[in-house]
């Protein structure tokens, strides 16, 4: 066995790695190409007579492992000493492999689903909307601000989130749909790392006052519509068996139980 760092020389070994599971893993590919294999994404391989059979990414603070198999993983022992990083996440099988290696302060179990398919209609005439302007940004801020989920976050100076978070939008591919009922944000949700065939969906949020209405509901089908017809696959991680109940049925595929083990 033998431990390379790769390039973007290497990237038709990896899709091969993937194979059938790179749809579920879009979302880590496509940060591969976006970073071209350098700067804040550092992949390393394992090889086994001239194949390549797992990867160890090194992205921004994080680390992710990927493997067709069960594989032993002190090849990559050494290897962590060297890199800088403050979680590891992944599938849990695969992920819990590294913590005889670390110093676990903190081991959390999540799940990772994927949607390719709509499988539920919107009910509502009310459109989904983009975020756009400072004024829809001040809207959302007091539509988080209403929540027990969202409110302890937020800057203490609307002016401030407003500012961020117009920033982030124009700065990024990433967007925050929402929906307007009598002229009062009553749901939105956003998406991070949107990218050329993914976009992580997070921030799902209702007013308290207008749910059990399926308005977050609403939301998510025009965002997974959205995202969907431009060619990008929809990721959720979550571990709140209510809104699992709510992605399954518009149509999510649950890919795996998600591992984050935080150093």
């Amino acid at each position: 066995m033998q431990l390379k760092k790769l390039s973007n020389d290497n990237h038709e070994e990896v899709m091969k790695l993937f194979e059938d599971d790179k749809l579920y893993y879009y979302f880590l590919i496509d940060g591969l190409i976006k970073n071209n294999y350098q700067g804040d994404f550092k992949v390393f391989g394992e090889y086994q007579d001239n194949q390549l059979v797992s990867i160890l990414v090194n992205n921004f603070n994080n680390i992710t492992y990927f493997s067709k198999s069960d594989r032993d993983i002190s090849i990559y022992k050494n290897l962590l000493k060297e890199l800088t990083y403050s979680k590891l996440s992944g599938p849990s099988s695969l992920m819990q492999k590294f913590t005889p290696y670390v110093d676990v302060k903190e081991n959390t179990l999540s799940y990772l689903g994927v949607v390719k398919n709509i499988s539920a209609s919107r009910k509502l005439m009310e459109p989904i909307r983009i975020i756009e302007t400072e004024d829809e940004i001040s809207m959302q801020y007091d539509l988080l601000l209403s929540t027990n989920e969202f409110s302890k976050s937020l800057p203490k100076e609307k002016k401030e989130y407003v500012r961020l978070e117009y920033k982030r939008l124009k700065d990024t591919s990433d967007r925050t749909v929402f929906l307007e009922v009598n002229e009062e944000m009553v749901s939105s949700c956003s998406t991070i790392m949107e990218d050329k065939n993914s976009a992580i969906v997070i921030g799902v949020v209702t007013n308290p006052k207008f749910r059990n209405k399926g308005y977050g509901t609403e939301v998510l089908i025009g965002l997974f519509q959205m995202l969907l017809e431009e060619g990008k696959y929809p990721y959720l991680f979550y571990n709140n068996p209510a809104a699992r109940s709510v992605y399954q049925k518009i149509g999510m595929t649950e890919v795996c139980e998600w591992r984050v083990i935080t150093i």
